[in-house]
């Protein structure tokens, strides 16, 4: 993880100048915006979000760009790391700056302005309201009426929230969306260890796992004339669905290794049933059938017996952090 050097602007860091804007949500709200080579986007991001929130915090995540110099300018504080390490180093910047804020909601959204900042508000008010911990900005919820996303991008998707309600059983429409609100108690709670985008599966584990309260609200976005400069879908899809194997791996062992481990031991049975079949009935040895069925079997085995194994220390874990 980068170094995080805070250079915090003081000055017109916060907007609580902007008086009685009309849909302005009640009460202290902070705004995260995690950065990364955003100079084109960043200065009218923080402008827009402004009118919402009484301050804007942007991480500068090892930009080699002016994100830094015209996030400041646009009267944000900003936090900067001194080399790129990822969203989810970002936002434990953000989470980490938080703690030690006074607000009564945070909210978080993406740098390069596919995010509208007036749907700020709505994304708001259940944390506001005190009835949300967390709330996902959705692109796809059942009352959304407008969805600019591209086809392979909603494809990709609907296999990552299936992925996602697997590995932590959380069901949401937009799973990887980085529009996300928070409370104090979520802010408090959450403890992230993912450096790059898997950290929007990662809150969720662990928004589940501590019992936080998840809704959603609908959002727009926009795709057209963004200036996306971070990585493509590809990458940021295997990035997430490789935390989402390590997550069913940890919380669901036996899925993990017995399902693939009853696959490859029925493969390697039959394969060897077959070879005994030929035997008898031509009476040549296929050795290298033989050899196959074994090396597969084996492997089977021992993946269904290592299931069985982590899922009992799991729960002797589980039972073990339990009171009384």
């Amino acid at each position: 993880m980068g170094t995080t050097t805070q250079n915090v602007n003081q000055e017109g860091s916060k907007s609580s100048a902007i008086e009685g804007a009309a849909d302005r949500p009640a009460g202290p709200v902070i705004a995260g915006v995690p950065a990364y080579n955003e100079e084109v986007a960043i200065g009218s991001v923080v402008h827009g979000v402004s009118e919402y929130v009484d301050e804007v915090v942007v991480v500068d995540d090892g930009s080699d760009d002016d994100t830094s110099k015209l996030a400041r300018r646009a009267g944000a504080t900003v936090l900067e790391h001194e080399c790129n390490a990822g969203k989810g180093s970002a936002m434990r910047s953000l989470l980490s700056y938080a703690k030690s804020a006074s607000y009564d909601a945070l909210v978080v959204l993406d740098g390069d302005g596919q995010h509208l900042p007036d749907d700020i508000p709505n994304v708001v008010e259940p944390v506001l309201a005190g009835d949300a911990d967390i709330v996902i900005g959705s692109r796809y919820s059942d009352d959304q009426t407008h969805d600019e996303t591209p086809l392979y991008r909603r494809f990709g998707q609907t296999i990552l929230d299936a992925l996602t309600f697997v590995s932590v059983g959380a069901n949401v429409s937009d799973s990887q969306s980085g529009f996300r609100a928070f409370s104090p108690t979520a802010v408090e709670s959450l403890s992230l260890t993912t450096n790059g985008y898997g950290v929007e599966t990662e809150m969720l584990s662990e928004a589940t796992k501590k019992d936080l309260r998840i809704q959603e609200r609908p959002i727009n976005v926009r795709y057209k004339d963004v200036d996306g400069q971070t990585y493509n879908s590809v990458h940021h899809g295997i990035a997430v669905v490789a935390l989402i194997l390590q997550l069913i791996r940890d919380k669901h062992p036996v899925l993990f290794f017995g399902v693939p481990g009853i696959i490859l031991t029925t493969v390697g049975t039959i394969y060897g049933v077959h070879a005994i079949l030929l035997y008898q009935q031509s009476g040549v040895f296929y050795a290298a059938k033989v050899l196959t069925a074994g090396f597969v079997t084996i492997p089977g085995i021992l993946a269904i017996f290592c299931g069985l194994v982590l899922n009992s220390v799991q729960r002797m874990i589980t039972q073990s952090d339990t009171p009384g």
